[in-house]
């Protein structure tokens, strides 16, 4: 009789934790170590110009320009208001030898006083990018200016070149500045 009763509660023991509902362990996500040190600055956002900011990115037009040709123009701001202007600039880049290949030629939408602008910065490490410190439009002026700022990150050896193009709609007059620091 007594082995009958242990029998009957182990097999009550079993058929009770088969009904116990399990949870699943909680999920614990850890956010990776950030590339750039706590004690770095938050970046700045633009003044007095809101978000998003009032150009079309077209870096794409300029996907075309080999790595040397664009690390021989770094430094320097080119200011197109045409499709001449364009194809003269294209055909710079392609009279500079510096290429292998003819450059791919982008297109770009001139009508309406549309305004082609940029640069490329370069600098050495493991990456690079442009910061927006400042966009200022002066209507009065006729002063559209933009202030980057230039921003490499790692200690790799690498020679980095990065564009900054921007597309600026109904300022076929206006003062166009683009710094970077």
């Amino acid at each position: 009789m007594r082995a009958g009763r242990c029998s009957l509660v182990i097999l009550a023991s079993i058929f009770l934790s088969a009904c116990t509902i399990m949870e699943p362990a909680p999920i614990v996500t850890v956010a990776p170590p950030s590339a750039v040190p706590a004690s770095s600055p938050e970046p700045l956002l633009p003044t007095p110009t809101d978000l998003p900011f009032p150009w079309q990115d077209t870096n794409a037009i300029m996907s075309g320009v080999c790595f040397e040709a664009a690390n021989d123009a770094a430094g320097n701001l080119f200011i197109l208001r045409s499709p001449n202007e364009l194809s003269s600039f294209y055909d710079l880049a392609d009279g500079s030898d510096l290429c292998r290949h003819p450059v791919q030629r982008g297109a770009y939408d001139f009508g309406n006083g549309n305004v082609l602008a940029g640069l490329w910065s370069k600098g050495v490490g493991c990456i690079a990018f442009h910061e927006v410190i400042e966009v200022v439009r002066d209507d009065i002026a006729r002063i559209f200016s933009v202030r980057l700022r230039f921003i490499t990150q790692g200690q790799c050896n690498y020679e980095l070149v990065r564009p900054f193009w921007i597309g600026l709609e109904n300022m076929p007059d206006y003062d166009i500045r683009i710094s970077v620091e």
